[in-house]
This record gives C-alpha cells, structure tokens and sequence, in this order.
C-alpha cells in the first residue's frame, strides 16, 4: 500500500484520488518528490507528474493532468470497478442537550395548543447520493458532473452533502446497529433525484444556449456580410456589361444562386448549433446517517390532540421540516381543531379525522 507522504496536508485533490485509486487497486505508490510520484499497479509501472515544470527532469514521467490520457484512463477503469458504494456516517452526537425545549421552538403552534414528547428512537436513516453525467452537444460539446442527495425517508433533496460526506466520517461499517427508519427504495429515490438533476440540466442548457447563441448570430453576421459583398460585385460586373439584357438575366441568376447558398450555409449552422442534451447516471452511494425519530403529542387545552412525528438531524443539529398530515408540504407551523392536525395552507375539511377528544 502507499506510504505516508511529508506533505499529506497539502496535496490536491487530484493527487489524493490517485493514491486512493492505486491503494484501492492493492497497489503501491512512492512519492519521489513533491507531485512526483512511481505507481505501481499490478504489472506495470508509471512515472507520474502532476506538475508540468516536473516533466523537464522526470522526461519518462506521464503528466497527470484533467484531460490527459493517463487520468482519464483512471477515471474510466475506476467508475468500472466502484459505480456504487455504501458507507455509514460516523462522528455524530446523539444525545442534543435540552431536546424538547428546542422542539417547542422549532415548531409553531396557536397559544392554546403545546407539544409534548412522547418517545425518541435512534434510527438509521438511508440517503442515497447520485451522480449524474449531463452532456451537452452541439458544434461543441461540454460534460458536467452533478450530485443529487436525497434522502430516502421524506424524499427529499439533502441541501448539506459536502458535511454528509467529509471525508474521515464514513465507514464501510457501522459504529452501533440501528434499525432503518420507514424509507422509499433506491429505485423511487433515483427517480426523484433524476428529477432534481434534470431541472439543474434545463437550466444550464438554457446558460449555454444562450451563450453559444451570441457566438452562432456573430458567425451568421460575418456570414451575411460576406454574401453581400459577393452580391454587390455581382451588381458591379453587371455595370461594366456590354449587353445590357444578357447581363441582367446572368446578374438575376448569379444573385439567386448566392441567396440559395446563403441560406442554407446559415441553416447549416443552426442546426449544427442546435443543442442536446443527454442526462446518465454515472454512480451513486447510500450513505447511513443515525438521526432521532421524535414522536410528539399536540395537544390543545380543550382537550383536543394529535401525533406528530418529528426527526432530528445531528447533522445541522436541528429538527428537518415536517410533512404537513393534511397536504404534505414541509413546515413547522401546525394547528389542531376539530377537522384534524394541519397547517395554515391546508382547509381543515381535509384533514384526516386524527384528532381525538
């Protein structure tokens, strides 16, 4: 395996994938000096740089640039051998200080009407992480690589990924065995995060459209401009003409002919600067995250009340939004009446007759 670099601190992303990927390979990798490195990967030996100016003394090094080949073939036999993965996210304080009194405050309530908590469980909560591969081709072609977190027991998009992810804080095993909480399959949480990744791939097709656009009228202009001048030397020669009628039915022809040229160059271009877009899964990673399942009680001083369950993400160190019982939608802002448990968005003739006296 690799050996401990002096300057482990300091090294850039790009250099630490390569020792992950080379240690992940059962490899060995030797840092010569800084970014400079011998890998050694089954059978075969490579001299890497990931400095240029490197390359001057090190001549049989491989640049390990993004682009070159020598990354690029990494990447690819990498996303062959690891599409998918599943770790536990570790390093989480479980036990929050005061929790009902910070529930109170997360959650609105009518001055009659108090929440009280009633059970707290620790419960493995699944989320899956999906990175999609946006391409968009035109005369040019550009690629984006998008990650959608969702997480799989609301079905909802995870705003916090990079602190889900930091690095040193996820295990392929779990510190404590938990159950897992109610949760969609995988299946319906690509389905949602395709969802999400699409909306983000619409709205930067629609970025570069408008900017390759600005090029493609720039090329249509200098285009047109030269068209013109081929029409006004037409016009010219016509002056110069001896037989006033032959030149004129030559000169109508001539411009008819350039006129036909022109517009199908520049409908050539259009459709050449026409772009599509293709979306592809190219990865993805279920990431276990312990969170507290809160069950409350509403309870109203007439004597009505309702549960309500909550979670705790130890994560951002607060209560999530909680679906609505009556429409759905994520909030903090509850009232109970007869009609049931909702909120101000929803009419009480629609909620589930949940209450109880």
């Amino acid at each position: 395996m690799g050996r401990f670099a002096q300057n482990d601190l300091a090294i850039s992303p790009l250099e630490q994938f390569v020792r992950d990927y080379v240690d992940a390979r059962e490899g060995v990798w030797d840092e010569i000096e800084p970014q400079v490195y011998d890998l050694l990967i089954g059978p075969e030996i490579v001299q890497v740089a990931f400095d240029p100016e490197a390359l001057h003394e090190h001549p049989l090094a491989q640049l390990a640039s993004p682009g070159s080949p020598l990354l690029d073939r990494l990447l690819g036999d990498a996303a062959e051998r690891w599409s998918s993965v599943r770790l536990y996210r570790t390093g989480l304080n479980l036990h929050p200080h005061d929790l009902e009194s910070r529930l109170r405050r997360a959650i609105s309530l009518s001055a009659d009407t108090t929440a009280d908590i009633q059970r707290v469980r620790v419960m493995d909560f699944p989320q899956g992480i999906f990175w999609f591969k946006a391409t968009f081709s035109s005369d040019q072609k550009e690629e984006e690589l998008l990650p959608v977190g969702m997480d799989l027991h609301y079905q909802r998009e995870v705003r916090h990924l990079e602190p889900l992810l930091s690095s040193g804080l996820l295990s392929p095993y779990s510190d404590i065995s938990l159950p897992e909480a109610p949760h969609a399959g995988l299946v319906a949480g690509y389905r949602a995060g395709r969802g999400h990744a699409a909306r983000t791939v619409a709205a930067l097709a629609n970025s570069r459209r408008r900017q390759w656009a600005g090029a493609i009228e720039k090329q249509i202009a200098r285009m047109s401009a030269y068209y013109a001048r081929l029409r006004e030397e037409v016009g010219e020669q016509a002056a110069r003409g001896a037989d006033p009628a032959a030149v004129a039915a030559r000169t109508v022809e001539r411009r008819e002919a350039i006129d036909r040229e022109e517009r199908l160059r520049i409908a050539e271009l259009r459709q050449k600067s026409a772009i599509q877009v293709r979306i592809k899964l190219v990865s993805f990673m279920v990431v276990h995250q312990p969170k507290l399942l809160i069950v409350v009680n509403i309870r109203t001083k007439s004597g009505l009340s309702a549960p309500l369950e909550a979670v705790w993400d130890p994560l951002t160190d607060n209560i999530e939004p909680i679906p609505c019982p009556g429409c759905g939608r994520p909030t903090f802002a509850f009232r109970l009446d007869r009609g049931g448990l909702g909120c101000s968005s929803c009419p009480p003739v629609r909620h589930a007759t949940r209450a109880q006296r």
